[in-house]
């Protein structure tokens, strides 16, 4: 192995750096070869694996969780009105993000004939959607379905979590009986 190659070991290596020639290794996950030389791909360490005569590099950076259509997320609603909500998105594919993307639920997407939006939801309410466009920078989202819908949600008069009943979701503090387009894991849904 080349004294590159030992220079390298449990140092960081930089995106494109040369690594070793294919002769001496080839090359593994996190690198490339290109031109009979092996170079990193990635910003990591690099591993030197003698017995498979390969180069790897653990990566060192995190992988972006980017909105993509078909992927599910999770919520919190924001601004309610007549047809459309704004949704804060924390969680897309039940990872957590760092920072938070906006999605909007249009009343045609909820699945129930409603006239107001504020039938299916209200703001502060933490729901679940699944992407159905990202055209224009825009991130669409859609409530139908017995998966979607709302998973917590609190009471607009004094503040607790609603319980879900029979008759709707009631508030144990107050007795108040609100509705809301509710999914399937109300009150069981993991948020990270």
């Amino acid at each position: 192995m080349s004294r590159k190659a030992d220079k390298l070991r449990d140092r960081f290596v930089y995106p494109g750096e040369r690594l070793a020639v294919i002769e001496e290794l080839l090359d593994g996950s996190g690198a490339y070869q290109q031109g009979g030389v092996v170079r990193s791909a990635e910003l990591g360490r690099a591993s030197f694996d003698l017995e498979k005569r390969e180069v790897r590099i653990a990566k060192r950076t995190r992988e972006l969780i980017l909105p993509r259509e078909g992927l599910d997320i999770v919520g919190e609603v924001g601004a309610v009105q007549k047809r459309m909500a704004n949704v804060d998105i924390f969680m897309i594919d039940g990872r957590e993000i760092a920072v938070p993307f906006t999605g909007v639920i249009h009343i045609s997407s909820v699945g129930d004939h409603l006239r107001d939006m504020g039938m299916a939801v209200r703001g502060g309410d933490i729901v679940k959607a699944r992407i159905i466009n990202t055209k224009n920078r825009i991130i669409q989202l859609s409530i139908g379905g017995a998966g979607y819908g709302v998973v917590y949600a609190f009471c607009s008069r004094c503040g607790a979590t609603l319980e879900r009943q029979k008759t709707g979701l009631n508030c144990p503090r107050c007795g108040r009986i609100e509705r809301r387009k509710v999914a399937r894991t109300y009150g069981v849904e993991e948020l990270g």
